[in-house]
């Protein structure tokens, strides 16, 4: 495995509670994050698209996937410093009820609250203060993992492919996408892209991410457009013959 391979991976991501129990937080699986109460329906479920080195897994899945041959499965487990490090002290702070209540925030235990540009969750609320908990959400917990590498992709068209559904949030079945010997990449998108409000930014990023993957000297951008029947126009009716139209010429006349 090469920094900046791109895979494809199945994988269901388990926290290990204190009591040994164990909670399915994360599945390409759709049908297990439907039985585990975590469905998504905006989510993409299937086989999960890595830039390996450059999609900020996880350090152990990262590790796991060096050593992992295509087809294999293997389930890790991962201590906290190998997934959102150990729970920090000094990042629960606390805030005056007075200021939460300025700012319009709910002093609730269980609700977020953006403080310095972080999100954080409320833990406490005391007659005063509100105890606010800045650390990553899964910060000293024992994370249990099990991965399936699928594919390294090698074909540069399939890269294309897979990088911009990707980005667009779209199956890859739903695009077409090629890379030709003079280093032209060429993608081809329905026509809901045009419903997407960051169109353009997506558009932007996957250029970079193309870049850094196969360094194109073009990318080339085509969004097909369908229209309805009921758009097709009408066809005109015949027009008659003139001759029909002519007046028969009196008796004598040339």
């Amino acid at each position: 495995m090469r920094e900046g391979d791109i895979v494809l991976i199945n994988y269901t991501v388990r926290v290990v509670e204190d009591d040994g129990s164990e909670v399915v937080i994360d599945s390409t699986d759709e049908s297990l994050a439907k039985s585990a109460g975590i469905y998504d329906p905006r989510k993409r479920y299937g086989e999960a698209i890595v830039v390996y080195g450059k999609s900020g897994l996880l350090k152990a899945v990262e590790e796991a996937l060096a050593e992992m041959s295509v087809g294999e499965k293997r389930e890790i487990v991962a201590p906290p410093e190998k997934a959102y490090g150990p729970h920090r002290e000094d990042l629960v702070v606390r805030a005056p009820l007075k200021q939460l209540q300025r700012l319009g925030v709910r002093a609730k235990v269980g609700e977020e609250v953006s403080v310095g540009g972080r999100v954080g969750v409320i833990t406490k609320v005391t007659e005063r203060f509100a105890y606010i908990d800045l650390n990553p959400r899964l910060a000293g917990k024992t994370l249990k993992i099990s991965l399936e590498l699928v594919k390294i992709v090698e074909d540069p068209g399939e890269k294309v492919k897979l990088l911009a559904s990707r980005m667009l949030g779209l199956d890859p079945s739903a695009l077409e996408a090629s890379y030709s010997e003079d280093k032209t990449a060429t993608l081809k998108l329905p026509a809901s892209v045009l419903g997407l409000a960051d169109l353009e930014a997506r558009l932007q990023a996957i250029a970079q991410d193309l870049y850094n993957a196969l360094e194109p000297k073009k990318l080339t951008v085509i969004i097909e457009i369908e229209y309805p029947e009921t758009m097709a126009r009408a066809e005109r009716p015949e027009t008659q013959s003139s001759k029909e139209h002519e007046t028969p010429a009196s008796a004598g006349e040339v």
